[in-house]
């Protein structure tokens, strides 16, 4: 069986789609940080989701959750 993952938005580094997921207390096993050229995407699991307001202030995103 496999997991669930949903895109969270694109950001403009690495480091800055890690500082979300931080922010959020998302389990490192949770997440999934991929560049795409010269994007980063990050996948959250869904089960990881559910439930939950994530804190989003923008910061570092191009886009997502607003």
């Amino acid at each position: 069986m496999g997991w669930e993952f949903e895109e969270a938005g694109k950001f403009g580094s690495e480091k800055a789609a890690d500082d979300y997921a931080r922010r959020n207390n998302l389990d490192p096993r949770d997440v999934q940080i991929t560049r795409k050229g010269d994007e980063v995407q990050l996948n959250i699991r869904r089960s990881a989701v559910d439930g939950r307001n994530l804190r989003d202030n923008g910061e570092g995103r191009r886009d997502g959750w607003g």
